[in-house]
């Protein structure tokens, strides 16, 4: 049976990832009507990447809330304060939180917003000609459907794992994408031999992690990539003021083809590896290896693409391999192939209800405003870590989620009712030519 619930929202979030969790976190005190909707049962953020130990690519001021609202209760520090532990972590002197105590305060965010609905799933969405969005949302615990009724919508559902096309046809036990490492891990069959294809975060905290395993469980590791070395992100602070406001003003001014050509070479600013990992997976091969007679078990490509991939659960599989530089193909076999190739956006199904009101580029992607906004009027639906087109690196990057969340509120509340104060320029550098020569 479908229920339709009268009352017509301000925004209705469909996704709670941590930008819609921050987005909520933000509007929690606002004199706006909000519901948020996700179908997961509870935030988990890429559980199974929550390996012991790794850490965010960004500071923890990079939370939530503080880099736009610095009092904001749903703060990093805050919780921190709450769960007793803020003077142990000023003494541990680090700006890099983990991976799960990350996620432990998200959870905990999520607990105090009464505004979330988890288990729920948006199954369509019709615009309204007296100017709202009427959103179908299954509760899957209920197994009821209800109507609710919004004046404006809010996406943020996130990405999905991108396999490559010579892996979808593999078994899942022993070919499967980083996101499902912690879920598969206990099934690695000691002497086994295991290769990792990618040279992200990801997939060097696996790698790592798989080392520090090697020699109880006799593993043969292998890591590959197509690139040409496994590169340290890029961290120095000029290079940081790429993700400012002024460089995102910048870069959103921009003809699309010249974006395009921009982010294919800005891959060293956000896919690459935390320094410090770099210098602990070399460590941890020098001090295995000093008293070694026979070499480690271990190969290393740079320069190596993956081309295919044949066998099964019982014979293995035989990774058909390129050297990009050499020019020439040979093989290898392994056990298992564990794939940290990435994650694309899938624009959700239900937008396919409401595609003649939202703006397409030439390729048919969203065409999204400088306000992050979809829509022909520009103030209907926005996006998040949805925009890489058009706004560049700072999409996913968990430290500008707050900046657009706030520029999204300040636009949906009007010029004579903003909520932030937010900065327009706090680059040093001139990103394009300089008004005052």
């Amino acid at each position: 049976m479908n229920h339709k619930n009268n009352n017509i929202l301000d925004v209705i979030g469909i996704g709670i990832g941590p930008f819609n969790l921050g987005f909520a976190a933000l509007s929690h005190e606002l004199p706006l009507k909000t519901l948020f909707f996700e179908q997961a049962p509870s935030f988990n953020w890429h559980p199974g990447l929550l390996i012991e130990r790794s850490t965010l690519q960004v500071p923890f001021l990079a939370d939530l809330v503080s880099s736009v609202d610095p009092t904001n209760p749903f703060s990093f520090t805050n919780y921190l304060k709450k769960k007793k532990m803020l003077f142990r972590f000023c003494i541990k002197e680090t700006f890099y939180v983990t991976r799960k105590e990350y996620n432990d305060y998200c959870r905990w965010v999520a607990d105090q917003l009464p505004e979330l609905r988890f288990s729920h799933v948006v199954t369509g969405i019709e615009y309204h000609p007296e100017g709202h969005y009427e959103v179908s949302v299954h509760d899957l615990i209920n197994r009821s459907t209800k109507t609710y009724r919004s004046k404006r919508l809010v996406v943020g559902t996130g990405t999905t794992a991108l396999m490559p096309q010579c892996a979808e046809e593999c078994s899942r036990e022993r070919v499967f994408h980083s996101s499902q490492y912690l879920y598969r891990k206990s099934y690695l069959k000691p002497g086994s031999s295991i290769s990792i294809i990618g040279s992200g975060q990801s997939a060097a905290e696996m790698f790592q992690d798989l080392l520090q395993e090697m020699d109880d469980k006799q593993f043969q590791l292998n890591w590959i990539t197509a690139a040409e070395r496994f590169f340290p992100m890029e961290n120095s602070k000029l290079t940081f003021e790429h993700t400012s406001p002024d460089y995102l003003s910048y870069f959103h001014g921009l003809p699309e083809q010249k974006r395009a050509q921009i982010i294919s070479r800005q891959e060293i600013l956000y896919k690459g590896i935390n320094q410090e990992l770099i210098d602990e997976i070399y460590n941890e091969l020098y001090h295995k290896d000093l008293y070694k007679k026979e070499p480690l078990p271990i190969k290393i490509l740079p320069n190596v693409m993956l081309q295919s991939l044949t066998g099964n659960k019982y014979t293995g599989f035989e990774l058909g391999l390129q050297h990009m530089q050499l020019e020439k193909d040979f093989k290898i076999q392994s056990d298992y192939v564990i794939l940290a190739t990435g994650y694309r956006h899938q624009e959700p199904a239900f937008l396919k209800f409401v595609n003649d009101r939202i703006n397409r580029d030439e390729s048919g992607g969203f065409k999204v405003a400088a306000n992050f906004s979809v829509d022909k009027n520009e103030g209907e639906i926005y996006v998040l870590n949805a925009e890489l087109s058009s706004h560049g690196i700072l999409t996913s990057d968990l430290g500008m989620g707050p900046y657009r969340n706030a520029r999204i509120l300040n636009h949906i509340l009007g010029p004579e009712k903003e909520a932030f104060e937010l900065e327009d320029r706090i680059a040093f550098q001139d990103f394009g030519i300089p008004l005052n020569i």
